[in-house]
């Protein structure tokens, strides 16, 4: 044999014993049939066809039986080992999107590992783990897995069957959840498709309250039925193909838009506001957004109502309101209203002329326009209305009623719109008041009384004011005045007998008051003072008085009384007299007159005196009982129906008065046996007559609580001292009428005993009271009591029956008492000495008595006795508990009682135990008791019979009953309950003592399911207890039963399952210092949620009825992430974090520092506690012309460039905090940039008034007004409002310089910058211009100086009849120092000239005034010219008169006409 062939025979060699050396060193049954052939190409292997065989790493089926090994060098394992078994309770749990965990129970027998295989059809995977668990990893979301677990034997080859478990992986989260629409009434969301596989989506919706969800398999889903304006957590969650298994939600919160409010009014318009209220739209809204003019200007309101101020009057506004949910940004449909403002208020409205008819108004519009006003009059006493309509601001009414006060009221009108001024009172003059009376004197004091003034009757308002003036006393003059609302007034205060000058004029409303009219009248003296009457007998009286307040040494006295006969008078000086010759007990009125002269007396003084009555007659008296005296009288002899009777009565200085009508009084309550003084006087109007007096006593009283008290042989008496006086007592016994003793015993004592009496009899005890000759006596009836009876003896006794008898009582009469038997609570009476008790209760100890009954009831001291009846039998034996060593019975004993013990007796089947005594002590009489004893040290599971007999004190047996009972096994030991998932629990235990083969397990769960569970195993000590509710309490309790299914004690663990974690959303509700935490409960239990804010423990433990938590008082402006841990037991379970932000805090009012015509500078307060964190500021300005503008500063101060003059802004500052969110705006609305300046301010002077004209400022709005004032001399004269661009100013000084102002101003007083302009008014022109011409060649002229101011005046003249350019005489004078006037010299003589006067002013000179003046002629001429003038008159006369007398004398003689004409 060559070297290589030795060398491969011995490597088979070797290798076929290595072979047997490993089958000898595997754990596990050897081989039996191994055949192992060893060639130089090939090695074969036979097996048996329970065996496994390997070589090397490649293990070889185990249904071969032949392996061919081609490696010469191949190594053989054989190992002949059984197959393991099969796993138990395969649970898949905390399932993710990418791994699952598996867990099982150990199998029966031995293993290696186990083999964990898992598939989803398309990828395979496996792993081996020596652990009953393991957590497969690197899944695929939303898929299903089939894992399969295997266990393997130790050869690492052989392994028992399979155990299966489909489960699905969670779907991963879904992307971009986004919201694509919103309406009032649905929310449209999208998604993007997690990664991984789902089959389809969850949706999910609540606003809090109510919940809603829809599967869908798209990535879209449109939420419908939504309520509007409320806020929801919409949620998306991607499920698996088990519709089961859920992954991770994605959650967003959006508010649906709210609903259009409904029912948009107008509820109040003012000049400048206007107030809106409308019905809350349906759902709900956070706030309201209103806006106007061009929907520009906007304020926010949080409720159904709000005003806007700062309008213009009369301008048309359009209105819209919107509301705005709880993001602050989702915004409503608009609801439009358009409305007008109400015209601007007159006001001022004054009288400038009043009469007793006529009235003048005037009054003042301060801003806005108007169409008219209509100026309304009225007196409602009058029934009085007038009104007028006018275009200016006067208005005059005539035909009046003096003394009136008429409303005044002014309405302007503007559209449809009216404003009414306030109502102004404005009154007319009063008449004066008719004639003077005096319809009242005093000394002090005159009444005047007057009539109506004309046309003043039923006039509101009207008083009078009186004056006087004392004269002609000597005391100076003096003038004082009043005023009444009536026709009539008292003058007080005045001197008596005076006279006195009065004026009365009449004062209308407003103050106004008429002319007067007057009178003269004197006053009256003083009456006497401190008049008296005083009754000096029953026939006279005395009248005594101090003398008036300024008395006089002229004044008497007249006194006056009335008799029978009539009045008497009496006239004294003095001031005291004495009135006789009067009649007893009557009364007289008197009467005192002072009197300083006739016509002139005082009011007369009154006082009354009663004269006094005569005495009473016959005064007697009558006791009537100890305490009461009866007293009577006769009438007096001059009785009278007013007469009255004093009664007094008297004893050791104490006295009592009594009044009485009638002749009789009966005095009470007196001390009996005393003695008193008594009196009697007739009385008449507090006048008392002389008294009648006498002395009475009274009857002693009885003795008080008399009380005789007996025993069997004496009778002790008693009683009370008596009221008054007692001198002694008698006291006296007495037995069938016949006394026995008596006693007489001093007022010290107020008792006796009376002895050796017999027992059992009746007697009368009498107490005498003395006092003095009078006695009182009271009786008193008692009895002795009886001697007691002989001992008791029992005669018989049975358990329902005691005969008993006894001895009678000594020294006691046969017949005359008799006994009474007690027992329990009964009484027999009997005359016999011997009773029988029946129907008692078995077993029961009796107390018996007995006494002797004697007169009144009275009862012998008890004789007594004690005895018992029989006891009865126990009944209901049973246990009441039974152990493995002990058996405790209880029983019922019937009738039980005091002093009862029991014979409690043990026996076994096969054993006698010694019999066992126990006495039950403390068992209350008459009620029935359950009885316990327990028995220890018995052989468990053994069957034992127990006897019980009950025994009453003196040791009387009862009839014994008897039981028989089994013995309990022991219970197990060692149980211990170990939580495997959130739905499983491990239980394992220890077997009992004294095992017994056929025992069987009871377990019994409860508290995680929904109902106690209970199963049995009949071997093994340990169980897989699943599908238990997770985060759960379980309690387990496991017994032993054994053959006779008696049960052991069962033996109790508790234990948890895992809590699984919680979907957790995160919100701030809109608040800048308020988290809120909100997560839905987790499928199974949970006892507590903690909540973790910022990775910090932020509250207690929640209890598990709480879904959310609010974190208070947080940092404002500050991210925040919770994470929401769920608790039961030891374990918990965290959610996944979410993150939100508090909303900043709002900034610091907002003040405006500077305005001009395109800017507005603003400052704000720092937000504030925003430190140490970022934000900014948020300042948005819109304005009716313009959209927002918005600007983000980090600063507090900003200049907004580029506005529009006069136009208002709303400006509001917020908040920027992280995560964008903002704060609650700040606001300062309606700020108006100054308006530009008018232009082109021209002025038009007159004499007395300015007429201003300039142009619109640039930019104008329909809401300016202009505010002009104007300056004199440095003051300011006056200030008005106007809308138009010109403007009259009236009641100027002529000749003044005047400064006018016009500033533009916007509606809410916003000023521009002023224009002014100075210049002076027209100066005014002279008036009464006249002229003197004297026989100089000048003119001198005089006039009035005109109104206002002037700077002298410019003077003309010139010939009427000439051109007055050419010969103009100019000169100029200066003011009207100490006369207006000038003298224009250098005329000519006798000639017309044209004279002109101008006032001359610091601006435009006054019209010019006119005159023609002819000026004097030379004197020389004019006397020649005179002489002229007369010669050629008087010679013109005698040739007149030549005619006449020729012409004469021709008529007379006509034939004489030689002669005629020679004459």
């Amino acid at each position: 044999m060559s070297r290589m062939s030795c060398f491969g025979v011995l490597l088979r060699a070797s290798i076929v014993l290595y072979l047997f050396l490993k089958c000898s060193e595997a754990q596990c049954t050897p081989c039996t049939n191994f055949k192992g052939v060893v060639t130089h190409i090939d090695s074969t292997a036979q097996v048996d066809s329970n065996c496994s065989l390997s070589t090397g790493n490649a293990s070889v089926p185990s249904n071969l039986t032949t392996v061919n090994v081609l490696n010469k060098n191949q190594n053989f394992n054989c190992c002949c080992t059984t197959m393991p078994e099969v796993i138990m309770n395969l649970t898949a749990s905390e399932i993710t999107t990418s791994s699952v965990f598996l867990s099982w129970t150990e199998p029966f027998g031995n293993r290696s590992f186990f083999r964990v295989e898992w598939t989803d059809g398309k990828t395979n995977g496996s792993q081996n783990t020596p652990e009953t668990s393991f957590n497969v990893t690197a899944l695929t979301p939303g898929v299903q897995y089939l894992f399969t677990v295997t266990a393997v034997a130790g050869d690492n080859t052989t392994v028992g069957q399979s155990k299966t478990v489909s489960k699905y992986t969670k779907p991963a989260v879904i992307r971009n959840l986004t919201v694509t629409e919103i309406t009032t009434s649905s929310v449209s969301l999208s998604w993007t498709e997690p990664f991984g596989n789902r089959s389809f989506f969850r949706v999910e919706w609540t606003d809090g309250i109510t919940n809603g969800s829809q599967n869908t398999p798209e990535t879209s889903f449109n939420v419908t039925a939504l309520t509007p304006g409320v806020q929801y957590l919409f949620t998306v969650t991607a499920v698996a193909g088990d519709n089961t298994t859920v992954g991770q939600s994605k959650t967003v919160s959006k508010y649906t838009k709210p609903a259009v409010v409904r029912n948009l009014y107008v509820s109040e318009i003012t000049t400048s506001s206007v107030s809106l209220n409308w019905t809350q739209p349906e759902g709900n809204s956070f706030f309201y957004r209103v806006k106007w003019i061009g929907a520009n200007i906007s304020q926010n309101v949080p409720k159904t109502f709000t005003t806007i101020t700062g309008l213009t009057a009369g301008m048309q506004y359009i209105f819209t309101v919107s509301a705005v949910a709880g993001d602050n940004t989702t915004v409503g449909e608009e609801s439009q209203i358009i409305t007008l403002t109400k015209p601007a208020q007159p006001v001022d409205i004054v009288a400038t002329r009043r009469g007793t008819s006529q009235l003048n108004v005037t009054w003042t519009l301060h801003n806005g326009t108007v169409e008219y006003y209509s100026v309304n009059i009225f007196n409602a006493a009058l029934n009085y209305t007038s009104s007028n309509t006018t275009q200016t601001r006067e208005a005059s009414f005539t035909g009046l009623q003096p003394g009136r006060v008429y409303e005044v009221t002014v309405t302007a009108v503007a559209g449809d719109f009216r404003n009414q001024s306030a109502q102004v009172q404005l009154a007319t003059n009063p008449n004066p008041p008719g004639p003077l009376t005096i319809t009242e004197r005093t000394t002090s004091s005159l009444v005047v009384q007057w009539t109506t003034p004309g046309l003043m009757i039923g006039a509101q308002g009207i008083s009078y004011n009186i004056s006087y003036q004392l004269n002609g006393t000597g005391l100076g003059e003096r003038n004082l005045s009043s005023s009444t609302t009536s026709l009539s007034s008292n003058l007080t205060s005045l001197s008596s007998g005076t006279c006195y000058t009065i004026t009365v004029k009449t004062m209308g409303p407003q103050n106004l008051e008429s002319t007067s009219v007057y009178a003269s009248e004197c006053t009256l003296p003083k009456p006497v003072v401190n008049l008296t009457a005083t009754p000096l007998s029953n026939s006279s009286c005395k009248l005594q008085w101090t003398d008036p307040v300024e008395v006089k040494n002229y004044y008497t006295y007249r006194v006056q009384y009335i008799k029978a006969t009539g009045p008497v008078p009496k006239t004294v000086s003095t001031n005291f007299t004495q009135v006789n010759d009067l009649e007893p007990g009557t009364g007289y009125n008197f009467t005192v007159t002072t009197v300083a002269a006739t016509g002139s007396e005082g009011s007369p003084e009154r006082t009354f005196c009663n004269t006094k009555p005569n005495v009473v007659s016959n005064l007697t008296f009558e006791g009537l009982n100890t305490t009461t005296i009866r007293l009577s009288w006769l009438k007096p002899n001059d009785h009278k129906p007013t007469y009255s009777y004093l009664v007094t009565i008297s004893k050791n200085g104490s006295v009592v008065e009594i009044s009485t009508m009638v002749e009789m009084y009966t005095f009470t309550n007196l001390t009996p046996g005393n003695c008193y003084n008594c009196s009697v006087v007739t009385v008449v109007q507090d006048v008392k007559s002389d008294s009648t007096e006498t002395i009475i006593c009274t009857k002693p009283a009885v003795v008080k609580n008399l009380i005789a008290i007996g025993t069997t042989t004496n009778m002790s008496v008693t009683w009370y001292r008596p009221m008054g006086q007692v001198d002694n007592y008698t006291v006296t016994i007495y037995k069938n009428n016949v006394m026995e003793d008596n006693r007489t015993i001093t007022n010290n004592y107020l008792s006796v005993v009376f002895q050796n009496l017999k027992p059992g009899k009746v007697y009368v005890v009498k107490v005498a009271t003395n006092s003095g000759p009078l006695t009182e006596a009271l009786n008193v009836t008692n009895a002795t009591y009886p001697n007691p009876p002989g001992g008791i003896m029992v005669v018989d006794q049975t358990t329902g029956s005691i005969n008993i008898s006894w001895a009678r009582p000594l020294d006691m009469d046969l017949g005359q008492y008799s006994f009474s038997v007690f027992h329990l609570d009964r009484q027999n009476l009997t005359e016999h000495n011997w009773t029988l008790l029946k129907n008692l209760q078995s077993g029961t100890l009796y107390n018996i008595s007995v006494v002797t009954v004697g007169p009144f009831d009275y009862q012998s001291t008890v004789v007594t006795t004690a005895n018992s009846t029989r006891p009865q039998s126990v009944i209901r034996l049973i246990e009441a508990g039974i152990t493995t060593t002990n058996v405790t019975l209880v029983w019922f004993q019937p009738e039980s009682k005091p002093g009862y013990t029991f014979r409690v007796e043990i026996t076994n089947q096969s054993v006698t135990t010694n019999t066992t005594m126990k006495t039950i002590t403390g068992v209350q009489s008459g009620s029935n008791y359950t009885t316990n004893i327990t028995i220890t040290g018995l052989q468990s599971g053994s069957n034992y019979t127990f006897t019980v007999t009950t025994l009453t004190g003196d040791g009387t047996m009862a009839t014994p009953v008897t039981v028989s009972y089994f013995t309990r096994p022991f219970a197990v030991s060692g149980l211990v309950a170990s939580t495997v998932n959130t739905t499983t629990v491990n239980l394992t235990w220890t077997k009992p003592p004294q095992y017994q083969s056929g025992y069987t397990y009871r377990i019994q769960t409860e508290g995680c399911m929904s109902a106690p569970t209970n199963r049995t195993t009949e071997t093994g000590e340990g169980d897989l207890i699943s599908e238990l509710t997770p985060g759960t309490r379980c309690t387990f309790s496991v017994s032993v039963k054994a053959l006779n299914s008696i049960e052991g004690e069962s033996v109790s663990t508790s234990q948890y399952t895992k809590p699984e974690s919680v979907n957790m959303f995160i919100y701030n509700n809109g608040s800048n210092s308020t988290i809120v935490v909100r997560w839905e409960a987790p499928r199974g239990n949970v006892e507590h949620y903690i909540v973790y804010l910022n990775k910090v423990l932020f509250s207690d433990l929640l209890n598990s009825s709480i879904r959310s938590t609010s974190f208070l008082n947080l940092s404002a402006g500050r991210s925040y992430t919770a994470v929401v841990t769920t608790i039961s037991g030891p374990f918990n379970a965290s959610s996944e974090p979410g993150t939100t932000a508090t909303y900043p805090n709002q900034p610091g009012p907002i003040l405006i520092l500077e305005k001009t015509t395109s800017s507005i500078s603003v400052e704000w307060g720092e937000a504030p506690l925003m430190t140490n964190t970022t934000f900014s500021y948020l300042v948005t300005y819109l304005s009716t012309q313009l959209n927002n503008k918005t600007v983000t500063l980090t600063n507090t101060r900003h200049t907004l460039p580029s506005l529009s003059s006069g136009t208002p802004y709303n400006i509001s500052v917020a908040t920027v905090g992280v995560l964008g969110l903002q704060s609650e705006k700040v606001w300062s609305s309606l700020v108006t940039t100054r308006p530009e300046s008018v232009q082109s301010l021209s002025v038009v002077t007159a004499e007395e008034n300015i007429t201003l004209t300039w142009n619109k400022p640039v930019d104008h709005k329909p809401s300016y007004h202009y505010y002009v004032i104007w300056i004199n001399s440095g003051l300011i004269i006056s200030n008005t409002t106007t809308l138009m661009e010109d403007l009259i100013i009236n009641q100027l000084v002529p000749g003044s310089l005047y400064n006018f102002t016009v500033t533009t101003e916007t509606a809410d007083g916003t000023k521009g910058a002023p224009v002014s302009n100075s210049i002076c008014t027209n100066a005014s022109p002279v008036f009464n211009l006249k002229c003197d011409s004297p026989n100089d060649p000048k003119v001198i002229l005089s006039w009035t100086k005109p109104k206002g101011l002037n700077q002298g005046f410019q003077i003309t003249a010139y010939e009427t009849n000439q051109p007055p350019q050419d010969q103009a005489h100019y000169n100029t004078s200066g003011d009207c120092t100490p006369a207006c006037g000038h003298t224009v010299s250098d005329l000519k003589h006798n000639t017309d000239y044209t004279l002109t006067v101008t006032t001359l002013g610091c601006g435009s000179s006054s019209t010019i005034q006119k005159l023609t003046c002819k000026t004097g002629v030379n004197a020389v001429i004019g006397v020649a010219v005179g002489v002229t003038i007369g010669v050629f008159a008087i010679l013109f006369i005698i040739t007149i008169a030549l005619v006449i007398h020729w012409r004469r004398q021709t008529k007379k003689d006509t034939s004489d006409i030689q002669i005629h004409s020679m004459r």
